[in-house]
């Protein structure tokens, strides 16, 4: 089974990405996790309660959920006897079809869709394993390990192209022909890029000719069936147009893993009920202020017009702040955001995630955290401003009987979490600094980037694991994430 954790990286050199990954276990029906997230920002960033409120985070923030689905090696993609492969699967559900109208073509589709999300991330895998291999030189394991690759590569591409006949008929649409052609298309781009990797690596070895054969197969493949994807000339338009394409090629196969979030609109209900429980309030103390002004003055009189005029005026007042109140403190008994995950393929809700946010001090951090982010910290931070502390906290659920039931090849959910870093980056003094030295006797100037450190703490939690935590020092300047770099606990 998959592993539960976390990898934090750039995504570019103002975005933070943190990706989660959640197993789904076959014996349980619901799975509960959480993340938290502690952010210590030095002080002179200004990332306090003034520049950096609730919304203003939920802004920066982007999630995104999608299926982690088991490899499937190429042997077993075409094995008969394998019922989570989806060639074999099309296979079946081509051949049960009498009629246009028994063709699931729902499923068909998401079959060849996975084929091509399976096909690639093989591609990958082995890429690693033989790229490992290729570290001590071309050896006789690793030719026969590329051998048996390229055999399994040819059978699979044949077995697969087979179905282009059988989409041809009439019955079939044009929409699952195109998702036939555009999987085809896909999965030949994929197996080229691994056969450009072998070409490299086995430059010289008489194994590289039938490389080089399978590789202009592939090209020829694509010219006769008029794919876009074939390049022509070398000009940047050419070049540009052919990077499009297998990129739009890529999203189109990997929008099958993902899951839709929406919000499920909880916290504006809650919202309507407090206002009301403060409305509510409020009337009360008008309605008590109005029997005291009868019991103590005569009806009409200016003693009992001022009272009853000075209880409404506070009763509005009264209202609104025990409305502000309510919806300050409720939230770290529900959530900021809730939300709900929705698979796409069968469009049912199939998780929920909860997330708040907070400005906190670091004596309202769990002492874990506060004992992992002081490890080897400056001995004079008691000292120093204190660093500015953001929370944040997600909490998930997910139903994994009902995604193991419709998806039977998923092992995981994986959770892309990205925050904008702008903000941190609006108080920075410029990058560049001037460095004096001495140097044979002559004062010597030596250009340097000043940066700053934002640290950050990862709390990882289950029903069934232990606490997982991990630190990481995020190095940055003004011209964004420089690099991360994660630190010892210890």
């Amino acid at each position: 089974m998959a592993e539960f954790g976390s990898l934090v990286r750039a995504h570019g050199k103002t975005q933070l990405e943190i990706k989660n990954r959640y197993p789904l276990p076959t014996e349980k029906n619901r799975v509960f996790y959480t993340i938290e997230a502690f952010l210590f920002s030095p002080a002179q960033l200004g990332i306090n309660n003034e520049r950096f409120g609730i919304d203003q985070f939920f802004s920066d923030v982007k999630s995104h959920t999608r299926f982690s689905i088991s490899y499937v090696p190429l042997a077993r993609l075409v094995d008969p006897n394998c019922s989570i492969s989806p060639l074999i699967r099309i296979r079946n559900y081509l051949e049960k079809a009498t009629l246009s109208t028994d063709l699931n073509e729902h499923r068909v589709l998401y079959e060849l869709r996975t084929l091509a999300n399976l096909f690639s991330a093989e591609m990958k895998a082995t890429y690693r394993l033989l790229n490992d291999i290729a570290k001590t030189g071309i050896s006789q394991h690793l030719v026969r390990k590329s051998e048996k690759f390229l055999d399994e590569a040819s059978v699979f591409l044949q077995r697969f192209r087979e179905f282009h006949f059988r989409l041809m008929e009439p019955s079939i649409s044009s929409q699952l022909r195109t998702a036939m052609r555009w999987s085809d298309e896909s999965i030949s781009l994929s197996a080229e890029n691994m056969l450009f990797y072998l070409h490299r690596i086995f430059a010289g070895h008489k194994i590289q000719s039938r490389i080089e054969s399978m590789m202009k197969a592939e090209i020829q493949h694509r010219r006769e069936m008029k794919y876009p994807s074939v390049l022509k000339n070398k000009d940047d338009s050419e070049v540009e147009r052919i990077l499009y394409r297998e990129s739009i090629l890529k999203k189109w196969a990997q929008t099958v893993l993902y899951m839709s979030s929406e919000e499920t609109g909880t916290n504006r209900k809650i919202g309507h009920i407090l206002a009301g429980i403060a409305a509510a309030a409020a009337m009360t103390f008008a309605i008590v202020a109005t029997f005291f002004a009868e019991q103590l003055f005569a009806s009409y009189s200016i003693p009992w017009a001022m009272i009853i005029v000075v209880s409404y005026m506070l009763k509005d007042r009264i209202k609104e702040i025990l409305r502000g109140i309510l919806l300050r403190i409720m939230p770290r008994f529900i959530s900021d955001r809730t939300e709900k995950l929705v698979d796409q393929i069968i469009q049912k809700d199939v998780g929920k995630t909860k997330s708040m946010v907070r400005l906190v001090q670091l004596r309202e951090t769990p002492q874990t955290v506060q004992t992992i982010r002081n490890a080897g910290a400056n001995p004079f931070r008691t000292i120093l401003p204190p660093e500015n502390i953001i929370h944040f906290r997600k909490d998930i659920s997910i139903n994994s009987g009902k995604l193991m039931k419709e998806h039977s090849r998923i092992e995981a959910v994986t959770e892309i979490i990205r925050l904008k870093m702008d903000r941190f980056l609006e108080e920075m003094d410029d990058a560049k600094k001037l460095l004096r030295t001495l140097k044979d006797g002559k004062v010597a100037t030596v250009k340097g980037r000043r940066v700053y450190h934002i640290n950050l703490v990862l709390r990882l939690s289950s029903s069934e694991d232990e606490e997982q935590l991990s630190r990481y020092r995020i190095v940055v300047n003004k011209q964004g994430i420089q690099r991360i770099e994660e630190v010892a606990s210890r």
